[in-house]
């Protein structure tokens, strides 16, 4: 386990002298609020180069990417551009059981399944290093984002179940260093308050929902900070919370994925859905629909390619995320970019920090006679901190059709099957109905995946 050195924010920006971490050929500032510019994009080069090399000496990956021969060993991350995007279900097809196209070695690691969009499980083999680097970077994370480091945590993530998000945690209070409280989201959101309250714990990080559940049931507590991870807040969840404990800090834990690691990090002067992004560790890019950059200022589709020399190899990976480039710099005198989330692509939906898409649903339904996204809508309704979960369906679909049918249809589509059977939902159920009567947008378009009630 490393050891890190104090963080050195409070130092003048000028005296801060910036210290680096070499993760097998890949640095990572120790600090990234303390480069400049030219240091930030100077060490990103320098990670990218490390990144093309070990693509082109990897069998595997050079025959996956045909794409990255064109790019000689001073590409820059603009390069990058000429090549193609990496769907998720270009990913799921990539990856181990089935498939070692994506993986850069056979190196020991944390194997991962990730919520995702993909009707076929994403299984991530990850290695030892590019978990260690995940580490560092969630550490970095926490200390940009509290002013004073945690002492001690409640880490109310899910464990198990091939989820990174509960472990992640652990890593990071191992090393800040602090006292793991290690509850798990199963625990009672009233047996974890008195847990809190009889330790002293300053710290809780879990998802959205179930904080703001603890909070909202429990309000006189000794916390000091809200790190949550998976999902938005949402502005409904951040007025409970902000109601129940005005003075508390709350803070994203970090932009991350399951197949990516940490993306950003929030600041002292950020909140909602902006972060700075950790751009020595990856280049991240906001595109068009044809996959082309655009301009800071200009919403798009965001894509990254981790910045690896080992583990898996994912190269202009679409996140099923929208987001633009800040154009402004960050009141904290950061020249790392800020990203601002501004949700999921229109086909995928994340429920309670479990993501999936419309094509996963639908991939499910079809043994049941749904043909097409005009056949039905999977509708999330929250009511406080749980939720209902119906599945509209036209007259056309076949009266074989049923809640129970339709259940046993999706317990093999493992992350709704999650949503469904989750302690959170109130229940499920299969409604017949007329697409007149289906949610619309503000536009006035009728979308497979609805939910309704964490952000208004």
């Amino acid at each position: 386990m490393t050891t890190y050195l104090p963080h050195p924010a409070t130092a003048p920006r000028s005296a801060a002298r910036p210290s680096f971490r070499d993760v097998a050929g890949i640095r990572l500032a120790e600090n990234l609020d303390v480069l400049s510019r030219d240091e930030i994009e100077a060490t990103q080069q320098h990670n990218l180069r490390a990144t093309l090399s070990a693509a082109h000496q990897s069998t595997n990956v050079s025959r996956r990417f045909p794409g990255l021969g064109v790019l000689d060993p001073t590409a820059t991350a603009d390069d990058l551009a000429v090549l193609p995007l990496l769907s998720a279900a270009d990913l799921s097809a990539g990856c181990p059981p089935h498939s070692a196209d994506l993986l850069f070695d056979q190196s020991p690691g944390l194997v991962l399944r990730s919520s995702g969009t993909a009707s076929r499980p994403k299984v991530l083999y990850h290695s030892w290093d590019f978990t260690d680097r995940v580490g560092h970077l969630g550490l970095r994370g926490v200390r940009a984002a509290l002013p004073t480091p945690p002492a001690r945590v409640a880490n109310c993530l899910w464990p198990g179940d091939l989820n990174g998000a509960f472990l992640f945690v652990q890593d990071i209070t191992r090393s800040l260093p602090a006292l793991s409280f290690a509850m798990g989201e199963l625990t009672a959101t009233a047996d974890a308050a008195a847990v809190i309250e009889a330790h002293g714990i300053d710290t809780l990080v879990s998802s959205p929902a179930y904080g703001a559940e603890l909070l909202a049931g429990t309000p006189d507590l000794p916390l000091q900070n809200f790190l949550f991870i998976g999902e938005s807040l949402g502005a409904e969840r951040e007025r409970i919370v902000r109601s129940a404990a005005p003075d508390l800090m709350v803070r994203s834990l970090a932009y991350s994925t399951s197949e990516t690691g940490p993306l950003g990090y929030q600041c002292h002067h950020q909140t909602n859905g902006v972060h700075h992004v950790h751009e020595d560790a990856n280049v991240l890019e906001v595109v068009d629909a044809s996959g082309r950059p655009v301009p800071a200022g200009t919403p798009g589709e965001l894509v990254v390619t981790p910045l690896t020399t080992s583990g898996m190899a994912l190269v202009r990976y679409r996140l099923g995320d929208r987001g633009v480039f800040m154009s402004d710099a960050c009141a904290c005198g950061s020249a790392a970019r800020s990203v601002m989330l501004l949700g999921r692509m229109p086909n995928s939906m994340t429920v309670d920090t479990i993501t999936f898409s419309s094509d996963h649903l639908l991939a499910a339904l079809a043994p049941l006679g749904v043909s097409g996204p005009a056949d039905c809508q999977l509708q999330v309704l929250w009511e406080d901190h749980r939720y209902r979960v119906r599945l509209l369906v036209t007259p056309s679909t076949p009266v074989e059709f049923t809640t129970e049918t339709a259940r046993a249809a999706m317990h093999h589509a493992h992350e709704i099957h999650e949503v469904i059977v989750s302690p959170r939902c109130l229940g499920f159920e299969v409604q017949r109905s007329g697409i007149e009567h289906f949610a619309r947008t503000k536009r006035g378009k009728v979308p497979v995946l609805y939910q309704h009630g964490i952000s208004g």
